[in-house]
């Protein structure tokens, strides 16, 4: 998926049309932080973040955090999309490996994170992701093993 710095140009953005999404953006951690859930799908995760002050560490730079945990939730879910009416849950990190790539700026406006399940069966699976500029400059990388999430119990 990606060369170098950059992902491929044919990244899709497009967003979901699941309702269910705008519910897990209004709240907890996500929404604390601004982290908005574009897209959950069988095949993968978008999430999007718009960058401000708070977003920042004392040398103006997007704090490594916020990367780690944009990549942590879209993996988490990447493995653990339930089809309507289920509700959407997401996975546990069993573990999660990072690379820290680029550095982003407040300049920079928004970042995306992309993630994929790579493999693994019905209790444990892995995936990928990345963290990238709109002009598709890769700030970070990330793989992990993950606990499928589980629905609620009636």
């Amino acid at each position: 998926m990606t060369t170098g710095s950059h992902i491929f140009s044919t990244l899709d953005l497009t967003p979901s049309t699941d309702p269910r999404l705008a519910e897990l953006n209004e709240i907890g951690f996500n929404h604390l932080i601004g982290l908005s859930l574009l897209r959950w799908t069988e095949q993968d995760c978008l999430a999007s973040l718009d960058i401000g002050p708070s977003h920042l560490n004392p040398a103006g730079l997007v704090h490594g955090g916020v990367f780690l945990t944009m990549l942590d939730v879209s993996l988490a879910m990447s493995g653990s999309y339930s089809q309507p009416p289920l509700y959407l849950m997401p996975g546990l990190t069993l573990n999660l490996n990072t690379q820290f790539i680029g550095a982003a700026k407040n300049d920079d406006i928004k970042v995306y994170a992309t993630a994929r399940k790579t493999g693994g069966g019905r209790s444990v699976f892995f995936a990928s992701g990345e963290v990238f500029t709109p002009d598709g400059r890769i700030l970070a990388s990330a793989t992990g093993t993950f606990k499928p999430g589980r629905q609620p119990s009636s």
